[in-house]
């Protein structure tokens, strides 16, 4: 599999992701919404990763923060809307364990669907233009 054929994987996976996140917002479970938006937005940036360096960093990481480390270090210019993003991060977690719960409101998962699809769509942009083999 080439480096982009990995990373239009990764894309789809986020794609998932998103639809995931549609149907449990249509059925009010912004918790569940948000974790899945979370997911979105990390896949989105590992298929650039991916993309543009192949598997030669640790990408293991939920952290969108880190991610976006990775990005910058190889000269990748990020938009002000995929560092927003960064906040999603804490969705990884407090959204999925009961100690940790954190209530999500409907105005919560609009705003962040807002800025998974523009990572998604961003990240999407890079991979489809990048002419690798």
């Amino acid at each position: 599999m080439t480096r982009k054929e990995d990373a239009l994987r990764w894309l789809e996976f986020a794609e998932g992701d998103l639809d995931v996140a549609e149907g449990a917002s249509e059925r009010k479970r912004y918790n569940y919404a948000l974790y899945h938006l979370q997911q979105a937005v990390e896949k989105s940036l590992k298929a650039v990763i991916i993309c543009l360096l192949g598997r030669k960093v640790n990408i293991r990481t939920h952290s969108i923060e880190k991610l976006l480390f990775v990005l910058e270090d190889i000269g990748v210019e990020i938009p002000a809307f995929v560092r927003e993003s960064s906040y999603l991060t804490e969705y990884a977690f407090t959204t999925r364990y009961s100690d940790d719960y954190l209530h999500v409101s409907e105005e919560d998962y609009e705003r962040a669907y807002k800025i998974a699809i523009k990572v998604h769509k961003w990240a999407k942009d890079i991979v489809e233009r990048t002419a690798l083999e």
